[in-house]
């Protein structure tokens, strides 16, 4: 069966957001349903612990975690940069593209210093 969900915060369904204490029925749709879905398009943002980025997916491509950094030009432009952190055909969970986030903003760091 194809269905088409748009926005429907699926993320939150299944990871556990919604207790299955106080939201029996929700809970027991995780696994049958919800955990069974493919996204054909994801973009999700993240913006935690001082680093910003996405996790993105085009279905059959793999899972990209793109590390947004802000760079000044010399004439004091300032434009955004897209740097795909990792590649991964396994969803990574929220914590883990944050981890990953983290460790491409340091290697950034790093090779602006050495620059």
């Amino acid at each position: 069966t194809i269905s088409l969900i748009v926005n429907g915060a699926l993320d939150k369904v299944r990871d556990g957001y919604y207790p299955g204490v106080f939201f029996p029925k929700l809970a027991a749709t995780v696994d049958r349903f919800y955990r069974k879905v493919e996204s054909i398009l994801y973009l999700k943002p993240i913006s935690d612990k001082g680093v910003y980025g996405w996790l993105y997916r085009v279905y059959p491509e793999p899972w990209q975690i793109v590390l947004q950094t802000v760079k000044t030009e010399k004439n004091d432009k300032q434009l955004v940069e897209n740097t795909v952190v990792s590649v991964s055909d396994v969803r990574p969970t929220y914590a883990q593209a944050v981890q990953k986030l983290l460790q491409g903003a340091a290697a950034n760091a790093s090779s602006q210093v050495s620059k």
